[in-house]
């Protein structure tokens, strides 16, 4: 019992940042959080938007996002060792820390909250049928508590061995339909036109939010190179990931079916058969699923339980775990429908991402650029005045 509590203390550490993350872990974690998107059903959300040109638009929106983090990244390396949550509070004192720590809490429980009702209505219509999908929420939720309490670095160790397998399983499920591909579905490669794939497109990289995490990594990280390493690695994978599921969606389905299927990513898999003898590799896909959003549930949890603790020190850290997995859940509760889900995760989601991931943090850090520049020049002028003193009494 004593070792499990020390175990579990020792866990927080990185609740303090005493907790140092490989390049591996730290860009598992990104890639969990967006791959757990991308195989529900975003792709289906991006051919709705760009149609056959969704495949350039995510190219381009891939690009979009490295770029953005590179200039977050250069901003950055005059906070090392700081993430978002630090540079507000020295951009606007305890007040803005808190408004900030809020928005990003409640856009992380957000995202979850409605994922993963998403995803127990998939597996509920695939598999259990007879099982409500608040009590599947709550199995996973659950499962993301006790992983929480057992220790991040447990989570994230886990997690880094989990994400190679996960993404070599889907891709190479995705070449098994290589024969099955319709190349010719790609035309008209710039879809609705260069407005919708590049100007209106634009707003699309909302699909990549999860980059939210590189924002509050950084604390974790060994310096500012690992944190530009990880960064870029996380994006361009999860672009590549992205760039080929909606491909090979694209090249499977008609483009009407393969914007309108709700389980696209899942169908193109029961499409697969290797002869008589293993032909359900839907069911392996399921697995995968059903391992990826446990990752994800347990990295969501720890970093909003992370953002409390910047904000307010519980004596008792199991009970910010047990309130975040209980403010997830009633997440889940509020959509009553396929029509409010989607209306959540099409809309809500969308413009929260693009307002707080990458509006407000880049609004942050370029006021927190603006004032450490300003108190480099009053520390300049200051040193200046004082040795001109010095040299006038001497």
């Amino acid at each position: 019992m004593e070792r499990k509590i020390v175990q579990m203390k020792e866990g927080y550490n990185f609740m303090n940042n005493t907790c140092k993350l490989s390049i591996i872990e730290a860009t598992s974690l990104i890639l969990i959080v967006v791959i757990s998107h991308i195989i529900l059903d975003l792709p289906n959300v991006l051919l709705v938007s760009a149609s056959s040109a969704a495949p350039l638009n995510i190219i381009y929106i891939t690009v979009l996002a490295l770029m953005f983090f590179l200039i977050i990244n250069k901003l950055f390396t005059h906070f090392s060792g700081k993430d978002i949550i630090d540079v507000s509070e020295f951009v606007g004192g305890p007040l803005l820390k808190k408004i900030v720590s809020l928005l990003y809490s409640l856009q992380l429980i957000f995202i979850a909250g409605i994922l993963i009702l998403n995803f127990s209505q998939t597996i509920r219509t695939i598999y259990l049928q007879d099982m409500p999908n608040w009590l599947i929420c709550l199995v996973f939720i659950l499962i993301g508590i006790i992983s929480n309490l057992f220790g991040f670095k447990n989570v994230s160790k886990i997690n880094s061995i989990l994400m190679p397998f996960i993404l070599i399983t889907i891709i190479a499920i995705f070449i098994a339909l290589f024969t099955d591909f319709v190349p010719e579905r790609i035309f008209p490669i710039l879809g609705y036109g260069i407005n919708e794939t590049f100007f209106l497109g634009s707003t699309n990289i909302f699909a990549l939010g999860g980059i939210i995490l590189l924002f509050l990594i950084r604390p974790q990280l060994k310096d500012d190179k690992a944190a530009k390493k990880v960064g870029i690695f996380a994006i361009l994978i999860s672009g590549v990931f992205l760039l080929l599921t909606v491909t090979v969606l694209l090249f499977i389905f008609p483009f009407t079916t393969g914007r309108e299927g709700v389980l696209s990513v899942y169908m193109i898999t029961r499409t697969i058969q290797f002869g008589k003898f293993f032909q359900r590799v839907d069911a392996l896909f399921i697995l995968i699923w059903v391992l990826t959003f446990f990752s994800y549930l347990a990295v969501i949890m720890s970093y909003v339980v992370k953002i409390t603790n910047k904000n307010y020190t519980p004596k008792h850290n199991t009970i910010t775990v047990y309130l975040t997995g209980a403010s997830i859940f009633l997440v889940s509760l509020i959509p009553k429908d396929i029509v409010q889900i989607r209306f959540a995760q099409n809309v809500i989601y969308k413009y929260s991402t693009l307002i707080i991931v990458f509006g407000l943090t880049l609004t942050i850090m370029i006021l927190g650029y603006l004032k450490k520049k300003k108190q480099k020049r009053l520390c300049s002028i200051t040193t200046e005045n004082v040795l001109k003193e010095n040299s006038d009494e001497s």
